[in-house]
């Protein structure tokens, strides 16, 4: 009767450490994640596909308050990579709240975004001089 209710007891154990430890794995709301980015390296060309479904992803991840580690900085990138700067720079502040260890990057990653919008803004103003010069 005791070997019985020891092991009873050691099973409930191992049953409710084993319950503790699968749990931990729903902290993040990942979604798709892995999937998407494995199509996404399989097919690089469908860039606004992939982009629509990190968006997915970021969107149900807040709305269950829990977002991974990365994904605002990740969205953030593909945002800037499209020259949609100052989204990105939303999201890049997103990440330094939610995660306060990536800080100095994301820091870095809004000075050189900020650096990219003022660059085009620089361009684009003397885009119409150079053509009115040109057209001379």
């Amino acid at each position: 009767m005791a070997k019985r209710s020891i092991l009873l007891f050691a099973v409930c154990f191992l049953m409710f450490t084993l319950a503790q430890g699968c749990a931990s794995g729903r902290k993040y709301a990942w979604g798709k994640y892995d999937t998407d980015l494995y199509y996404h390296y399989k097919k690089p060309q469908d860039r606004e596909g992939h982009m629509e479904r990190l968006k997915e992803i970021v969107d149900n991840a807040e709305a269950e308050n829990r977002v991974p580690p990365g994904l605002y900085a990740e969205y953030g990138y593909w945002l800037y990579e499209t020259g949609n700067i100052d989204e990105a720079v939303v999201y890049f502040e997103k990440e330094k709240v939610k995660w306060p260890e990536s800080n100095v990057l994301m820091e870095k990653m809004v000075r050189n975004a900020r650096r990219q919008q003022e660059s085009l803004k620089r361009s684009s103003s003397t885009a119409p001089s150079q053509v009115q010069e040109e057209g001379k």
